[in-house]
């Protein structure tokens, strides 16, 4: 089997500017210039498109939606990265409504809504009304058994724990998890929070990752009694699209009337432009730079060495995904459900499974299953071989995979340390107002995130760009 990516063939036809075209332009005037065509770039340059400001969107490679790709194995949808967005946070939505996505919209299955835990090598049914990571039954929490007796009483005891006193301050996820739940509660909590991010939980950023939790802990006392007094869930908490993730990046690429360039990597980031790696000076009222900071730290050099260095300074984080397809009865498992996460003692590379055709209905063909098998910093071809091997001892399959492939975000995934939010404050403060910094490094990793980063960047440049 071969995969195939869905591509707009006609964006790479798109007319460039000549260089003529380019040239210096008064202050305000000509476009602005985005730099990056992920998620984030699409976002900055559809919220340009709608004032009725001119753009040129410059990616590097040769197609848009950064890691957000979905990929077509005969008939199996694969997800290189995320398979699903919260819908908690409304700018993802608001902008598949925005350009006609909104009726392809589909969420998590119900009828397979099973989750596992992997606690010393077997797995537990994972525990009932949480929200997140928050257990709202005591009954029900004890009765799973992800904790030991002690450690389910002392997570139970959160209630009671005062809010810290000095909440300005940031901590790390590890801090506050210990802080309010108790030591042992790392091992179930972590793989559902650090996993979200990749991340080290004695360096992930609460103020960054977890605000929300924060602002409970102060309001309410205690996440147990503020997540209790929440009205019940009655819409879906995450979606996505009927022919996958990367729907959305398509039809905002189709959307859009601007330039567009694709193998059209940058070099140098000015304030009035940028050049690119050809030596082409593009000219512009203003920049947004929606490239990763490993992309973006060696294009601010020149102008900006401070943001340059700054921005360098941020830290990554690595995982690899694994797919892989079987027949359905090569399992001895029921594979209706949504997948396991792994206790964070559990010592072994990986860290979840998704049964991506149990999640989300049009994965896979009817009889087959579609795996996704994750993994902290490990070789693809050691994932590979593992992701085979945990599939088969802990879900019972027989045979070979229909086919295995995998996607590689070694060094990729942004890892936002204590203190990040003061770190990108300096970065933007080492620039021009009308040269923004947007993105998955810098404020989110998640597909709403990146769309608000994108959407709130472009609105800084045009105002910047107007003297206001």
């Amino acid at each position: 089997m071969t995969p195939e990516t869905e591509l707009d063939s006609s964006l790479s036809s798109v007319p460039t500017l000549s260089p003529k075209e380019s040239g210096a332009q008064p202050a305000g005037a000509g476009p602005v210039i985005v730099v990056g065509g992920g998620v984030t770039g699409l976002s900055a340059a559809w919220e340009l498109q709608q004032r009725g400001v001119p753009y040129v969107l410059l990616e590097a490679s040769d197609s848009l939606g950064g890691k957000v790709q979905t990929e077509f194995w005969d008939d199996f949808l694969v997800e290189q990265a995320a398979d699903a967005f919260v819908l908690g946070k409304p700018w993802a939505l608001e902008l598949a409504r925005e350009v006609g996505l909104e009726p392809e919209l589909i969420h998590p299955r119900e009828d397979t809504k099973r989750l596992y835990f992997l606690k010393g090598g077997q797995l537990l049914t994972f525990p009932e009304h949480l929200r997140m990571f928050v257990p709202t039954d005591a009954e029900a929490f004890r009765r799973s058994g992800v904790l030991s007796p002690e450690g389910t009483e002392r997570m139970l005891a959160e209630e009671h724990v005062p809010p810290r006193e000095n909440a300005d301050e940031d901590e790390s996820l590890a801090s506050f998890i210990q802080r309010r739940f108790g030591e042992e509660a790392m091992n179930f909590i972590v793989p559902m929070a650090a996993g979200i991010y990749v991340a080290n939980p004695y360096e992930l950023s609460m103020q960054m990752a977890f605000p929300q939790f924060l602002e409970m802990e102060q309001r309410a006392g205690s996440l147990i009694a503020g997540h209790r007094a929440l009205p019940p869930r009655t819409t879906p908490v995450f979606g996505s699209f009927r022919r996958g993730m990367g729907e959305l990046p398509r039809a905002v690429g189709r959307a859009l009337t601007g330039e567009v360039r694709l193998n059209a990597p940058v070099a140098q980031i000015h304030q009035d432009g940028v050049t690119l790696a050809s030596g082409e000076r593009l000219a512009g009222r203003g920049v947004i730079v929606a490239a990763p900071a490993w992309a973006a730290a060696p294009m601010l050099t020149g102008d900006f060495p401070q943001a340059a260095e700054l921005t360098g300074q941020l830290k990554t984080n690595s995982s690899v995904a694994v797919m892989l397809a079987y027949r359905e009865d090569q399992f001895q498992f029921d594979m209706n459900m949504h997948g396991l996460q792994v206790d964070w003692a559990e010592d072994i590379p990986m860290t979840a499974i998704t049964v991506h055709s149990g999640k989300m209905a049009g994965r896979a063909p009817e009889g087959h299953v579609l795996l996704r098998v994750f993994f902290k910093n490990t070789d693809p071809d050691e994932a590979l071989r593992l992701a085979q091997q945990y599939v088969q001892e802990l879900l019972g399959a027989e045979g070979e995979p229909l086919f295995q492939t995998f996607a590689d975000w070694r060094g990729k995934n942004p890892a936002y340390v204590v203190g990040h939010r003061d770190h990108l404050a300096a970065i933007r403060a080492a620039l021009p107002q009308n040269v923004q910094v947007a993105g998955a490094s810098f404020t989110g990793v998640g597909l709403p995130d990146c769309v608000h980063a994108g959407r709130s960047a472009a609105r800084a440049v045009v105002e910047a760009a107007a003297g206001r």
